[in-house]
């Protein structure tokens, strides 16, 4: 199918579902989990381009369903702009370097930063000073992130747990920041070649299997209380940070 055999489209699908559990649960973590499972099986930035799409369409549905978007673009379209600027100089800077550092460094910190609130939950949230300055640091270390990764949440969402946003509230608020990030990322992988060819179709199949996961884990999230919600996506900010040190080292 499209280039690959019908095992690896089935490894796929299988990743994608997974993937989309876990985002439908805890409003990210499609990319993170998708890329862990299928980089033991396809080359990186094969990938990369077929997850191009999957993103696209998942964060577009997590925002439709979210409700009223103005409130969180309002408060955050600083840090939304300036993760815009960086996840294009992200982009063309992965056909050429080598991000074991930053994946290592990075994944440190998500890890130190998850694991300090899921035993020591009770941190003040931010004051609105501070978010002036702490929302565009976010958004520019989460698009050089994402432009090399596809992954651009760690910064942004330790960003959002300083603040506390309610449940309901962080998806809705995910959700459009993701989506505003997912259609650059597409037009620069497009670009330098990642999203071409026969990957386009393996990306727009993808979306599939995405759906069906998200639909699922939006299911769960919806039999799940503020506490829980909160407690679950540390724990998976806690992962994320593992596999950015892991894919440092190896």
């Amino acid at each position: 199918m499209f280039g690959l055999e019908w095992p690896l489209v089935a490894i796929m699908s299988g990743a994608l579902i997974f993937g989309g559990i876990v985002k439908g649960v805890v409003g990210l973590g499609l990319p993170i989990v998708s890329i862990a499972i299928l980089l033991n099986f396809l080359p990186p930035l094969t990938t990369l381009g077929i997850l191009v799409a999957p993103i696209l369409v998942t964060n577009l549905w997590q925002t439709a369903r979210a409700g009223n978007i103005m409130e969180p673009l309002r408060r955050f379209w600083p840090m939304i702009l300036t993760g815009f600027i960086c996840l294009f100089i992200g982009a063309e800077l992965i056909v050429s370097m080598d991000t074991k550092l930053l994946f290592g460094v990075l994944g440190a910190c998500v890890v130190v930063f998850s694991g300090t609130n899921l035993f020591r939950p009770r941190v003040h949230p931010l004051k609105p000073e501070t978010e002036k300055w702490a929302g565009p640091l976010a958004g520019a270390a989460g698009g050089l992130l994402g432009g090399i990764s596809t992954i651009w949440g760690p910064p942004m969402m330790m960003y959002f747990v300083m603040l506390k946003l309610p449940k309901d509230t962080f998806v809705r608020t995910v959700g459009m920041t993701w989506l505003t990030f997912a259609i650059p990322l597409a037009i620069a992988y497009w670009r330098n070649g990642i999203f071409a060819g026969d990957v386009i179709y393996l990306s727009l199949y993808a979306c599939i299997p995405g759906m069906i996961g998200i639909r699922i884990g939006e299911v769960i999230r919806d039999r799940i209380d503020q506490e829980t919600f909160r407690k679950a996506m540390l724990v998976m900010l806690f992962l994320i940070g593992l596999n950015l040190i892991r894919r440092a080292i190896f």
